[in-house]
Parts: structure tokens; C-alpha cells; sequence
């Protein structure tokens, strides 16, 4: 029986593991989203379709524009979110901390199941990625206190 922690931003997800509340974390696995640190240029070009406005005479975008990095950061979010559904299903698991960026947390959410999303035991709104182990175990342990 294990709790999880997993960590993440729009660039990392860093998934630890604790035995019991206020162990020691210990890394079992980090992803990265490739797109996310390079430059809007260098992930590629694509604009929006576009279309003749007859009543305007004059062409108009078909949709708002979505950068291909935003998309990338919306790919990533769904796969966070598939590893926490996941991660709750586990037999093994008793818990799940979420530490995340606020808008890259609301993104995640967006495709966390309901039912997943109940289950969760703790969640931390800040950018903790970068942030070393003792202090990521200091603001774990306070947030498991009752």
C-alpha cells in the first residue's frame, strides 16, 4: 500500500511514492512534453482554416486560433490525467496528492474522470517541479495533515 504524489507542470510530471504519510518520497517515474520548452516556431506552422464570409465578402478564420504549444500542453494534461485514473485504479494505492500548477491543474481536471477526480486526496496549487525533495516532502506532509 502506497500513496502517490505526482508533480507536474506543462514541460514534467515527476510521480513519487510514499509507503505511508510523512515517508520519504521516493521518484518512480518523470515524463516530459517535448513541445512545451521549444520555441512556437520551432514545433511547426499550421494556421487556422479559413473561409469566405459571403455576407461580409471578405475572408474570416473557421475557429480561434489554438497555438500548436497550447495543443501539445492540452496532450500532455490528458495523459497526466490518464496516469492519475490509472494510478487510482491500482489495488496497491491508498492515495493520490496532485501537486500542480493552478492552470495546468484546471487542465488536467478537464479530463479527469468524475469518479477519479473524488478519490483524489489532497491537491497543492503551486509549481512545484523544480522544487527539491525535503521541501516537496515538507508541503506533502502538510497538506496530509488532518
Amino acid at each position: 500500500m502506497s500513496i502517490k504524489v505526482m508533480v507536474a507542470d506543462s514541460a514534467h510530471l515527476h510521480v513519487y511514492s510514499m509507503a505511508k504519510a510523512r515517508a520519504k518520497l521516493e521518484k518512480i517515474a518523470t515524463f516530459a512534453n517535448p513541445f512545451a520548452i521549444k520555441h512556437e516556431r520551432d514545433a511547426g506552422a499550421d494556421k487556422p482554416g479559413r473561409g469566405l464570409s459571403r455576407a461580409a465578402g471578405r475572408r474570416t478564420a473557421l475557429v480561434g486560433r489554438t497555438t500548436l504549444k497550447q495543443q501539445a500542453a492540452d496532450q500532455f494534461a490528458r495523459m497526466v490525467a490518464k496516469t492519475a485514473s490509472a494510478a487510482l485504479r491500482d489495488a496497491e494505492t491508498t492515495g493520490l496528492i496532485l501537486v500542480m500548477a493552478p492552470r495546468f491543474m484546471a487542465m488536467v481536471d478537464e479530463h479527469l474522470p468524475k469518479t477519479a477526480a473524488k478519490k483524489i486526496t489532497a491537491r497543492i496549487k503551486r509549481d512545484l517541479v523544480d522544487v527539491p525533495r525535503l521541501d516537496l516532502q515538507k508541503r506533502v506532509n502538510a497538506s496530509l495533515m488532518p
